[in-house]
């Protein structure tokens, strides 16, 4: 599962340009792009509910709290400059890069734990994808938290080559690691200035069903309060009552994870009473694992901002 840091075709934005037009308060797809029709009527790509129906404007202010958080646009617009980045060990021999606005007034912010791609078997948080994920995430007021994870050996794989016992345990390693930080978050949160009961997680491609493996199996303290997949998958064995939520973006010329991957998860989650959400991205492949463009940027901080931020869950 290779790198893929082209730009994405001209037209690949349609979906999420949509979503920006809605102000996020949905993820919303019809009338802004035409996606291949979901594999079951259970698929939440659409349609997508009118702008009455959705969530409080989340350009609004949160309702005022201890942690201060509730300034007017916070966690959907670039309303802060990163501080700088600093780096710590999350458990051993594992290091997170944390992000963080500078100048920020609130006492807790919600954050997001964010998992790098590569097959499970290359990269790591230090990536140019990984670090404009960062940085755009702070600018808007969150925490990210980077982190490094325990890597395979060999050809990059994803989770439908995992069939084998130790490429299985390659993905249990990651899937550890990543609750591992979650838990490393909450236990660090006034040190980090993270309100502990707001943690989301998210990542792409490899990182993306690391992410995925740690919120659909976590219980108790390790759960998240939602997911963000960037050209993702699951395995549907993770999937049990009451899941995560999760947003699912992915390009339907995806040819390294296939775009069904993402349609069969937003199914699965939905059908075991979740609530997930897709977004198709016209014409765009893998690539959208590289550096974000700004309109899937603003998908994943308004889901993040309604089911993160606002509530959990």
């Amino acid at each position: 599962m290779p790198r893929q840091d082209r730009s994405p075709r001209p037209n690949a934005l349609r979906g999420t340009a949509c979503v920006a037009a809605l102000g996020l308060a949905t993820i919303a797809l019809a009338g802004c792009s035409t996606p291949p029709e979901p594999a079951s009527p259970g698929s939440a790509t659409s349609p997508a509910p009118s702008a009455s129906a959705s969530a409080a404007d989340p350009t609004s202010a949160l309702p005022p709290s201890t942690c201060r958080d509730d300034q007017p646009g916070r966690y959907v617009a670039e309303t802060f400059t990163p501080a700088p980045v600093s780096t710590t060990e999350y458990t051993a021999g594992l290091k997170a890069d944390v992000y963080q606005p500078a100048d920020d007034p609130a006492a807790c912010r919600v954050a997001v734990v964010w998992v790098h791609g590569g097959g499970f078997t290359q990269f790591d948080r230090t990536g140019d994808a990984e670090q404009a994920w960062g940085n755009a995430l702070a600018a808007r007021g969150y925490v990210a938290v980077l982190i490094d994870y325990r890597l395979g050996d060999g050809a990059p794989f994803g989770l439908e080559m995992a069939s084998d016992p130790s490429r299985t345990a390659v993905v249990d390693n990651a899937i550890d690691d990543a609750q591992t930080a979650i838990d490393w978050v909450r236990t660090s949160a006034a040190d980090v200035g993270i309100d502990p009961q707001r943690v989301a997680i998210g990542g792409t491609s490899a990182g993306a069903m690391t992410a995925a493996g740690a919120a659909l199996t976590a219980t108790g303290d390790s759960r998240p309060c939602t997911l963000v997949s960037i050209s993702g998958a699951i395995n549907n064995e993770w999937v049990g009552a009451d899941p995560v939520s999760g947003l699912f973006v992915h390009g339907d010329a995806d040819d390294v994870v296939a775009y069904d991957s993402s349609v069969s998860a937003v199914d699965e989650i939905n059908r075991a009473g979740g609530a997930a959400t897709l977004v198709t991205i016209s014409g765009a492949g893998h690539e959208l694992t590289g550096v974000p463009e700004p309109e899937v940027v603003a998908a994943a901080a308004g889901w993040l901002r309604e089911h993160a931020a606002g509530r959990c869950g």
